[in-house]
C-alpha cells in the first residue's frame, strides 16, 4: 500500500512538471463544415524586387535565401564605375564652388568700390548659383543611393544595395561575380505579412458561397485562422475548380509559397455550442471523454457512503459469529478505499462530440465555464490507469 501511494504522489509530481493546463469550457460559434485543398500564394503587390540603381560589378551578397531582413539592411555590394565618376564630380563641384565663393566676394568689394559694374557681379552671381546647383542635384542622387555625401573626402565606385522593406529573401536572382546594368533585380523579397491561401471549391458551391465565411488553414498540426476576402473571378484552367480567396494571419512564423494544405471552412447557420481544445478530448474505457479537476466534496462523501457500508456489513457478519475477523477487514478495506480516493485530483467525464473547427471541438456533457484538462491529457491519463491497476492489483 505505501509503495501505492508513494508512487502516485511521484506521478503527481511528474505531472506537475510536465505542464498540465486547465482551462474553462466556452461557448463558441460553429456552422456547416467544409475541408478543401488550399495553396499558399502571395499577390504581386506584396512580392519585392530589390534592383541595382547603378550599373556595376556584383561583388558580394550579404543575405541568403530564407533570411529576415528589416528596411535598411544591406543586401549586396557592387563596384560601380558610374558611382566613382558621381562622387568625384561632387568632391570637384565642392572645389569649384569654393573658388566661385570667393570670385563672388572679391566682385562684391569692387562693385562697392565702384570698380565693377552690376553686369559683371550678376554674371559672378549666376556662375556661382549654378555650380550650387549642380552639386546639391548630385548630393540628392547620391543620398538616394545610401551615400552620404559630406563624408566623401575622395571619390569611391562601392556601392551597398540595401533592403527598402521588411520581408523574407525569396531567391538571389543573379550569380556573383556578374556585370549589372542599372535597374536589373538582383534579389525577390517577400513580405512576412502578404501571405494568401486559394481554397479550391466546387463552381456550384462557389456560386451559393455567402459573404460570411471563417476559414482555418492547417499546415503539419499547425492551424492559421484565415479572413475571406472574395471569390476569384475565373475557374482554375487545370482543375476547373472556383478559387476563393483567403488572407492568412501568419505574422508568427513564414510560409512555403505554392505548398498545398487543407482548409477548414466554416459557413452559416452559426450555432454556439460548449467548446473545449482538440487536444482534451481522448478515448477512455471505450468512449470520448476529458479528465476534469476531482471535486473535494465528491470524494469525502463517497468516503463516507463506503464507512457506512463497511459498518452495516460489520453488525452483519457479527451477528454471525465473525465479529473480530470482519471488523479487522472493515478497518483494511476502508483505509485503503479512503488513502486510493484522496490521491485522485482528476474525474473522468464522458462527452458526446458534436462537431468540431480550428482547434475546438463541440461536445454535450461539459458546461460553460467548467473546467477541464486541456493540454497534458497523456499523462493525466496514465496517473488515472494506475491508479486503477493499483486497486485491482491489491
Amino acid at each position: 500500500m505505501n509503495r501505492i501511494l508513494i508512487t502516485l504522489l511521484l506521478t503527481l509530481a511528474t505531472l506537475n512538471a510536465t505542464g498540465i493546463v486547465i482551462e474553462k469550457a466556452k461557448l463558441e460559434k460553429f456552422g456547416k463544415q467544409m475541408h478543401v485543398n488550399a495553396k499558399i500564394v502571395q499577390l504581386s503587390n506584396q512580392k519585392q524586387l530589390i534592383v541595382s540603381r547603378l550599373g556595376g560589378h556584383l561583388e558580394r551578397y550579404y543575405i541568403e535565401p530564407g533570411k529576415k531582413v528589416k528596411k535598411g539592411d544591406a543586401i549586396a555590394q557592387i563596384k560601380s564605375l558610374e558611382l566613382s565618376k558621381m562622387s568625384a564630380d561632387y568632391i570637384a563641384f565642392g572645389k569649384k564652388l569654393t573658388a566661385a565663393k570667393a570670385r563672388l566676394a572679391s566682385t562684391e568689394n569692387l562693385y562697392k568700390k565702384g570698380l565693377a559694374s552690376k553686369q559683371d557681379l550678376n554674371r559672378e552671381q549666376i556662375a556661382y548659383a549654378s555650380i550650387e546647383a549642380d552639386r546639391n542635384t548630385l548630393a540628392s542622387q547620391l543620398a538616394s543611393l545610401g551615400v552620404n555625401p559630406s563624408s566623401l573626402e575622395k571619390p569611391t565606385d562601392t556601392l551597398i544595395i540595401r533592403a527598402h522593406a521588411d520581408g523574407l529573401v525569396s531567391r538571389l536572382l543573379v550569380p556573383l561575380h556578374t556585370n549589372l546594368s542599372a535597374e536589373t533585380p538582383i534579389v525577390s523579397l517577400v513580405r512576412s505579412s502578404g501571405y494568401y491561401a486559394i481554397a479550391y471549391i466546387g463552381v456550384a458551391e462557389a456560386l451559393k458561397m455567402p459573404k460570411k465565411v471563417e476559414g482555418r488553414l492547417n499546415i503539419d498540426g499547425v492551424g492559421f485562422k484565415c479572413r475571406y476576402l472574395y471569390l476569384l473571378p475565373k475557374v482554375d484552367e487545370e482543375t476547373q475548380r472556383a478559387q476563393m480567396l483567403f488572407w492568412i494571419e501568419s505574422d508568427k512564423q513564414p510560409l512555403l509559397l505554392n505548398a498545398f494544405a487543407e482548409m477548414e471552412i466554416n459557413l452559416p447557420p452559426f450555432k454556439k455550442y460548449v467548446a473545449i481544445k482538440r487536444t482534451a478530448l481522448t478515448m477512455f474505457e471505450g468512449e470520448w471523454v476529458v479528465f476534469v479537476p476531482a471535486e473535494e466534496g465528491h470524494e469525502e462523501h463517497g468516503e463516507h457512503e463506503e464507512h457506512e457500508r463497511h459498518e452495516e456489513h460489520g453488525e452483519h457478519d457479527e451477528h454471525e459469529g465473525n465479529e473480530e475477523h470482519n471488523e479487522h477487514g472493515e478497518e483494511s478495506d476502508h483505509d485503503e478505499h479512503a488513502e486510493h480516493s484522496e490521491k485522485k485530483p482528476y474525474e473522468v467525464r464522458v462527452v458526446e462530440p458534436i462537431t468540431r473547427f480550428g482547434g475546438y471541438v463541440a461536445v454535450k456533457g461539459i458546461e460553460p465555464g467548467e473546467e477541464y484538462v486541456a493540454d497534458g491529457v497523456y499523462f493525466v491519463k496514465s496517473l488515472m490507469l494506475k491508479s486503477e491497476l493499483g486497486e485491482h492489483g491489491h
